[in-house]
């Protein structure tokens, strides 16, 4: 069989179509290709697995029986099942990058949100509201460990232990 390369337009059909099998949406959940999953997938792709993975995904969907439009859906979810099957690692490179995608969405985000879970783009900014420490509910109950207060914590003194000079020298300690 032999292949061809299909044209950017197909590629792209080819991949939104895929993406919508992958995350449909529902009610107020949006579908993956309404907020732009593909677009983002497909960068993705290229910036981490080069221009010849694009052209390939959209090759493999080619040869598993798409493209997807007008057929029902059991028979756009066997084309899937095929491309699974067919390339597993690429194809669950792309799955997990299309998740991804998704719920790095403000839509989707918006959604998570509304739903009273909260919820952010860039968590790392001020990161999510947590409790104080409280000893009395946080401790560990399992009976094993135990935590110190971080004024109680004192530094363990190595100063009788014989350091092999090499080593340190290699890991840029002092002795």
């Amino acid at each position: 069989m032999t292949t061809t390369t299909p044209s950017s337009a197909v590629a792209a059909r080819l991949l939104a179509d895929l993406v919508d099998l992958l995350l449909p949406g529902e009610g107020d959940w949006p579908s993956g290709a309404t907020i732009g999953v593909q677009s983002t997938l497909a960068i993705h792709l290229v910036e981490e697995r080069g221009e010849a993975d694009l052209a390939r995904l959209a090759q493999a969907i080619l040869q598993a029986g798409g493209p997807f439009a007008d057929h029902p859906e059991e028979r756009r979810i066997a084309i899937v099942q095929a491309l699974e099957a067919a390339e597993p690692e690429l194809f669950g490179w792309v799955r997990d990058a299309a998740y991804f995608a998704y719920y790095e969405s403000p839509y989707v985000v918006a959604v998570i949100n509304a739903q009273g879970h909260p919820y952010r783009l860039r968590p790392h900014v001020k990161g999510y509201p947590l409790p104080r420490f409280d000893p009395a509910r946080d401790a560990p109950k399992h009976g094993r460990g135990r935590w110190l207060p971080t004024g109680d914590v004192r530094p363990v003194d190595i100063s009788a232990l014989e350091l092999d000079v090499d080593r340190t020298q290699a890991w840029g300690l002092k002795r």
